[in-house]
């Protein structure tokens, strides 16, 4: 059975109400007609006093009836609505409860190794029995690396909840594409180097100029070649690209390594993502350097993504606006 609408109830109950009221007036017409006197005329003059203010009050409950039902309407959907909220934080907050867990297990897991190895070389720098100290200066540049990367590591932390937690404005000032060069060199020669592997550039045009954040970029660079160099076995060529074409700032990061897998692939940007490759040199990796590099990506409105086949190595590319 279908429910009459609200509009359709209401013009029932006016149409009603005006028939009840024409009727009362024409008995009204009809006694005083009769010509009766007041002692017989005046009770069925209240009578129809009575139904008449009966009428109207009927009107008002049917008025208020429909007002309620309307709020009652409305509150309804405002509490599903604020549950729906509701529903949405509690799974926000499961969220957030399972990544913090899980940085708690990977700080964990991932500082613990190393700080075993820098209190282990220390404690053998100390002991006269277990050293010469013409071993001192190597251990030394093992505990210099060793506390290298785990300050990468908490600075991956750190950044990561910057980026996210906070309104990051990345505003962009001219850079050249040979100064990005040169911070890259600066910065990862030395690993370059302890790995025997060749950092090789190509600049077109080399005299070209780019409008982007520097900050932002050269993070993203930082960590896209210190990943490359990281899966790459020793003595390899890392080719860098930085290139600008159409309006459109481009830098792009080859390796020779072992290459991804699609499975991987899908999980690249993931924080914490545990990729089947492994590090070459026995460097740590937090799983973070590729959600940064996405993430800054966006906060710079650019793309960034991946060519690779397992075998093959790994490219990934970068574009932003140059402008």
């Amino acid at each position: 059975m279908t429910t009459p609408s609200r509009a359709a109830r209401d013009i029932a109950v006016e149409s009603l109400y005006a028939k009840e009221t024409a009727a009362l007036r024409l008995a009204e017409n009809a006694l005083t007609r009769q010509q009766l006197t007041d002692v017989v005329y005046e009770p069925f003059r209240e009578v129809i006093r009575n139904y008449r203010r009966l009428l109207k009050q009927t009107m008002k409950v049917t008025a208020l009836s429909d007002a309620t039902q309307l709020q009652l309407r409305r509150t309804s959907r405002e509490l599903t609505e604020a549950l729906a909220k509701v529903e949405s934080l509690n799974t926000e907050l499961h969220v957030l409860q399972d990544e913090k867990d899980e940085i708690f297990a990977m700080a964990i897991h991932d500082l613990k190794s190393p700080l075993s190895g820098i209190c282990g070389l220390a404690q053998i720098v100390a002991d006269p029995a277990l050293s010469q100290p013409e071993e001192h200066r190597e251990m030394a540049a093992d505990i210099h690396q060793i506390g290298g990367e785990m300050l990468r590591m908490v600075a991956d932390l750190v950044d990561l909840y910057r980026y996210e937690s906070s309104p990051v404005s990345l505003v962009g000032d001219e850079h050249t594409l040979i100064g990005f060069r040169d911070q890259i060199v600066g910065t990862l020669s030395g690993a370059a180097r302890r790995k025997r592997m060749n950092l090789v550039f190509k600049i077109e045009p080399p005299d070209a100029i780019v409008t982007v954040n520097e900050e932002g970029f050269v993070r993203i660079a930082i960590n896209l070649v210190s990943n490359a160099l990281k899966y790459s076995s020793q003595g390899s060529t890392v080719n860098i690209a930085l290139t600008l074409a159409e309006g459109e700032f481009r830098f792009s990061v080859a390796d020779q390594g072992p290459g991804i897998s699609k499975a991987d692939q899908k999980k690249l940007y993931r924080k914490f993502a545990r990729l089947s490759a492994r590090p070459t040199g026995g460097e740590s990796a937090s799983g973070l350097g590729l959600a940064i590099v996405k993430r800054l990506t966006d906060l710079m409105h650019g793309r960034v993504w991946c060519e690779s086949s397992i075998g093959h190595g790994a490219t990934f590319h970068v574009a932003l606006p140059a402008a």
